[in-house]
């Protein structure tokens, strides 16, 4: 019996500790050595494969090795772009691995100004594939608004189509603020749906579009989707059975490359002194060697100062048990006290997060994509595009035009000529 696997929002190139960015890698290669000890006839991504769309090639290097493993076992491979791998302005990765053929794209696009028709691109194994890329900002909803979707839905035969977005009648809670489109944008009577870009997993069905599946990320891309993982959810891709005609079954594999652990400590109603002796008595406690550790301190503390506790001490009592790393979370830690503290030690992305939720609750704009979490997650993404450092042997200018042309890429704008 045939089979196909679905993966999607893998983020090659996330987190900065190069322990976690090895966690990313080392769960992909993992479920490619299960996609070819299975033998599957092909596999799709279905988006945001990488962090960037210029990613550092060390983590590409290693990726395309392991594609490469599996296209020399004879496993082909369709990939869309997501938003964090699209650019309007120059070449992406995924074109690069494109031309260099580890896969094939499986948005095969003709447009024009009232219509964009899409080709199917034909496995030998039998399916046929199409679909839309994902781009900043949600720019794709428009494409969908032009789609020859009868076309698409006349052909016959057994169809996939691969996306890259949320649907209104599919979010999760955790995209609820943001909007996604309606599942009647999408070509009807296909066999299966494969999407990307939530991280929730789930496959569901809708009238006249059977098994809409998001398989979300085989590990996490930051520490909100680690926490997850230390409280039991399970990571990992889905493995499609087919026949000439249809869909025979959606199985779910688990990828778990790392165990996580979490230390959780509430200072609710306690004083900083005795928060600061309880959260060292808890790390003392912890039995984490080889575990990602994190560190989640949040509540306002009766008496004293969140500077009182010295987390630095908590750090290295974690650290005696051997993790791999340790991460901590204390941006919901305060106190009553009114004086004025010294600045908390926390993670830069955190409090850059904050500022922006802050700043971009005030914007007032018709346009969604400026305003809430789809504003905060765009505001998050230009800064740390605009933060890369100039390459070695690169000049003033060379660096000039890569930093403008990438600040364009994530607002989804195209230079001018």
């Amino acid at each position: 019996m045939p089979r196909f696997a679905h993966m999607s929002d893998i983020h090659i190139g996330a987190f900065r500790q190069p322990e976690l960015r090895k966690l990313v890698l080392d769960a992909f290669d993992a479920a490619i050595d299960r996609c070819i000890a299975d033998r599957v006839a092909f596999v799709i991504l279905a988006g945001d494969i990488f962090d960037s769309n210029i990613p550092d090639l060390s983590a590409v290097s290693r990726a395309a090795a392991k594609m490469n493993e599996a296209v020399r076992s004879g496993i082909r491979f369709y990939a869309i772009y997501g938003s964090h791998d699209f650019s309007p302005n120059y070449s992406s990765i995924v074109d690069v691995l494109d031309g260099a053929g580890l896969f094939t794209k499986a948005e095969d696009r003709e447009d024009s100004q009232e219509i964009v028709r899409l080709r199917f691109v034909k496995d030998p194994s039998g399916p046929m594939l199409c679909g839309i890329s994902g781009r900043k900002l949600s720019i794709d909803r428009d494409d969908y608004a032009r789609l020859d979707r009868k076309a698409l839905e006349d052909e016959p035969g057994l169809k996939i189509f691969v996306f890259h977005g949320s649907l209104e009648e599919l979010k999760p809670k955790s995209l609820e603020m943001m909007e996604g489109m309606p599942a009647e944008d999408l070509p009807s009577g296909f066999a299966y749906y494969a999407g990307g870009h939530v991280h929730d997993r789930s496959v569901s069905s809708l009238p006249g579009r059977e098994n809409i599946a998001f398989p979300g990320p085989l590990f996490a891309t930051e520490y909100s989707e680690l926490l997850p993982l230390a409280r039991g959810e399970v990571r990992g891709f889905y493995m499609v059975d087919f026949d000439d005609h249809q869909v025979l079954g959606v199985e779910f594999v688990p990828v778990n490359v790392c165990q996580v652990a979490e230390v959780y400590y509430s200072v609710n109603g306690k004083s900083a002194g005795r928060a600061a002796r309880e959260l060292l008595e808890a790390a003392e406690s912890v039995d984490a060697p080889g575990k990602v550790v994190l560190l989640t301190v949040e509540g306002e503390l009766s008496e004293g100062r969140t500077s009182d506790i010295d987390f630095s001490s908590i750090r290295k009592r974690l650290l005696r048990s051997g993790p791999l790393v340790v991460l901590s979370n204390i941006s919901h830690l305060t106190s009553r006290e009114v004086a004025l503290e010294a600045p908390l030690s926390r993670p830069a992305v955190v409090v850059e997060k904050e500022l922006f939720e802050k700043q971009i609750a005030r914007v007032r704009s018709h346009d969604p994509r400026l305003t809430g979490e789809q504003g905060v997650s765009l505001a998050m993404d230009l800064l740390r595009t605009l933060k890369e450092s100039r390459r070695e042997n690169e000049s003033k200018a060379e660096f000039e035009q890569r930093m403008s042309a990438a600040g364009l890429g994530v607002l989804g704008v195209k230079a001018e000529e």
